[in-house]
């Protein structure tokens, strides 16, 4: 991360269209401090609308989407991640709500934009998605 700029992380409770905005604005802030160009910028950001997008359209109770600069040895990065807490996992909710094409495109389409990914179930019923681009 920039020297001397400290990165704070965001949490975006998702419920409507006006959140996936919020997300996606939120992304590009926080890749933006850490110091991803614009390119990388539009990438991180479009990336979060999607995860955030995802639990709009499929979830019956709000999601989140939380946004924080990673630091690990020999990286420095972004990590974006959705929350869902519903009743049903996010894959299922995937599954049964969208045509088969988006239900593809939504989640792959978020993944390609990044450099690693990690989907795991969390508990019974819920899922999980953390996105990480590296800065280079």
């Amino acid at each position: 991360m920039n020297q001397g700029t400290k990165t704070v992380t965001q949490r975006i409770i998702i419920n409507t269209d006006l959140d996936i905005v919020t997300a996606r604005l939120r992304a590009r802030e926080v890749a933006r401090e850490i110091g991803f160009g614009t390119i990388d910028q539009a990438r991180i950001s479009l990336a979060a609308s999607e995860l955030a997008r995802i639990l709009t359209l499929k979830m019956t109770t709000p999601g989140e989407i939380v946004i924080s600069g990673v630091h690990t040895a020999g990286h420095i990065g972004i990590q974006v991640t959705s929350i869902d807490s519903n009743d049903q996992n996010l894959e299922d909710a995937v599954g049964q709500s969208i045509q088969e094409p988006l239900k593809d495109s939504a989640l792959t389409n978020a993944i390609s934009l990044v450099d690693e990914s990690i989907v795991e179930h969390v508990g019974a019923k819920n899922t999980r998605v953390t996105l990480m681009k590296w800065l280079s």
